[in-house]
């Protein structure tokens, strides 16, 4: 499948610029099928329905203000993610805080100050004073020359790397995937569907912990790309 990803991203990019319409569109699939899935996979129970109302603006009395908060904090994330991509900037410990910030109105973002058992994965994460440690080595690791051929395969470890350290006290799951998000976009690639049911997403997180085996999580980006430039091949067909 990563031989058709390569085939398709290069038809797209020779298509390069895309009509004004299909731009705008694209941004607006990429901006709801990214904010919808990730608040799924926490286990947020809005419709994708729902979620698009909000996006577009409109208040609806049946979901709560926070939830309202949340999409719009998840919105300028994938703005700033862009922007930061668009200015050529390395996803480091600095940008990290600053997306972490954007996402829970943290006044002063850090690496978190417990010990948390996470029972939804049985897993006991590493000690908060290794955290600051195990995250320079695991960026010093993104700008190596590691998994350079394939940025999907690089996105999946950044993915479960991150979820293995759990360095934030809230939403480490979130910045995990926006982390991911961020690879495959900086590498020319869309942002996902994660289209994976909340079960399997930590059954997948559970067999890396177990085997350190991103298959599972691989496979899911791979497919989310693979149907993104799919959608995106139809859409900027002349």
């Amino acid at each position: 499948m990563y031989r058709e990803i390569k085939k398709k991203k290069l038809i797209l990019d020779n298509r390069k610029p895309y009509r004004p319409e299909a731009t705008q569109f694209l941004s607006e699939i990429h901006r709801l099928d990214w904010i919808y899935s990730s608040l799924r996979l926490d286990g947020s129970n809005l419709t994708k329905a729902a979620v698009e109302k909000i996006l577009k603006g409109s208040f609806l009395t049946d979901v709560s203000v926070k939830d309202h908060s949340l999409i719009s904090n998840f919105r300028q994330v994938i703005d700033l993610v862009y922007d930061m991509v668009d200015m050529g900037f390395y996803l480091n410990e600095k940008y990290m805080f600053k997306l972490y910030q954007t996402l829970t109105n943290e006044p002063e973002p850090e690496y978190r100050k417990s010990n948390p058992v996470l029972r939804m994965i049985a897993y006991n994460p590493p000690h908060f004073k290794e955290i600051s440690e195990q995250m320079e080595l695991l960026f010093h690791w993104l700008h190596s020359n590691a998994f350079q051929t394939n940025p999907i395969e690089k996105a999946a470890y950044l993915h479960n790397k991150i979820i293995e350290i759990y360095p934030y006290e809230t939403s480490s799951e979130a910045m995990a995937r926006i982390a991911a998000q961020y690879h495959l976009i900086s590498n020319g690639l869309p942002p996902i569907l994660w289209n994976i049911s909340e079960q399997e997403y930590y059954d997948a997180i559970r067999i890396y912990l177990k085997k350190e085996e991103i298959q599972p999580i691989y496979d899911v980006l791979e497919r989310g790309v693979y149907n993104k430039l799919e959608v995106m091949m139809q859409l900027t067909a002349e």
